[in-house]
């Protein structure tokens, strides 16, 4: 919740975001650079920055909502 919440943040200023999770099966690698202290651990990253509309790129699609959410009537 707190990275979407930045990432929404981001979005209003004009910036593109990356939530990158896989930081935390590197964390040993990473900390050897940015030395944290011992009772904390690297979990995610974020890269922050403006899009480069030259560089072509796919778009990975996403399932339709029906496929993959079941709405249940309260």
């Amino acid at each position: 919740m707190y990275l979407q919440s930045v990432m929404l943040l981001l979005r209003a200023e004009g910036l593109h975001s990356c939530p990158q999770m896989a930081w935390s099966q590197v964390h040993q690698t990473v900390a050897e650079i940015v030395s944290p202290p011992a009772e904390l651990m690297l979990f995610c990253g974020m890269s922050i920055g403006y899009e480069d509309v030259g560089v072509d790129y796919i778009r990975t699609g996403r399932a339709p909502l029906d496929e993959t959410v079941t709405f249940v009537d309260g």
